[in-house]
C-alpha cells in the first residue's frame, strides 16, 4: 500500500497543525479551532443560513464565525450554496456524526459534566441519538414532533433506532418549548412533565414518558 501526501493544502491561518501521521491528530487538526467543532453540529441535521448559525450559538462572533466556516469549507467538511446563502455538509462532513456522538457519550462521564448550562435545540436532537439506552428502546414503534422556540424537529424511534429530521411533523405526540432547559428536565432528569409548565403536550402522554425512558446520561467515573 502507497502512503501519501494527507493533503495540499495550506496551513496559512490555521494554527493547530501537529505533524503528526496519527489519524486523531489530524482530526484534531480539521475541528481543534475553537467553535468548530459545534459549527459542524449545528450543521449535522441540515443546511442552515449564517443567520441561524449566529442565533444556535450565542457566544460565537460573527467574525469567528465566518472564519470556521472558511476553514471548513477549506478542509472539504462545508459547502456553500451562494444562490440559497445556505451552509451545508459535504458527505465527508456528515460522516463526522458517530464521532460527535462517541466524544458525547465519553465527554459525560465526567464527573465534571454540568447539564444546567445551555444546550442549542439541534444539540438536544443529537445527545439523542448519543444517549439512547438500546434495550429500552428496542420495542419502541412511534414517531413524535419537538418544538422548540422556532425550530421543528420529526422523530422516529423503530427497532432501536432513533432517526432526527427538521420539521415538526405530528405523530404520537408533540411537545413544545421555548428552549432546551425543560425538555432536558424531561428527558434526562425523568421529571414528570406536571411540573413543567413551561412544555405543552399534544398527543399520547403515555407514550412520551415511555419515550424519555429511553434515553439516559452515562455513569460518571
Amino acid at each position: 500500500m502507497k502512503l501519501g501526501k494527507v493533503t495540499s493544502r495550506a496551513t496559512d491561518g490555521h494554527g493547530r497543525w501537529y505533524g503528526d501521521a496519527c489519524g486523531a491528530a489530524f482530526g484534531m487538526e480539521l475541528l481543534g479551532e475553537r467553535w468548530a467543532g459545534l459549527v459542524l453540529r449545528e450543521l449535522m441535521l441540515g443546511a442552515r443560513r449564517f443567520t441561524d448559525l449566529r442565533f444556535a450559538l450565542p457566544g460565537i462572533s460573527a467574525r469567528v464565525l465566518t472564519e470556521r466556516l472558511n476553514g471548513l469549507e477549506a478542509a472539504g467538511l462545508v459547502q456553500r450554496d451562494e444562490e440559497e446563502r445556505l451552509y451545508g455538509l459535504t458527505p465527508w462532513g456528515q460522516a463526522a456524526e458517530p464521532v460527535l456522538l462517541a466524544m458525547c457519550r465519553w465527554a459525560l462521564m465526567s464527573p465534571d459534566r454540568d447539564m444546567a448550562l445551555a444546550i442549542s435545540p439541534v444539540a438536544l436532537m443529537l445527545s439523542l441519538r448519543a444517549l439512547i439506552v438500546a434495550e429500552k428502546a428496542a420495542e419502541m414503534d412511534m414517531t413524535c414532533a419537538i418544538i422548540i422556540a422556532r425550530e421543528g424537529f420529526s422523530l422516529q424511534l423503530r427497532g432501536g433506532q432513533l432517526t432526527v429530521q427538521r420539521g415538526g411533523a405530528g405523530g404520537d405526540f408533540t411537545l413544545t418549548a421555548p428552549n432546551t432547559a425543560p425538555l432536558k428536565r424531561f428527558i434526562y432528569g425523568k421529571a414528570p412533565l406536571a411540573t413543567l409548565p413551561d412544555v405543552a403536550l399534544g398527543g399520547d402522554a403515555y407514550t412520551a414518558m415511555m419515550f424519555a425512558r429511553c434515553f439516559a446520561l452515562p455513569d460518571t467515573i
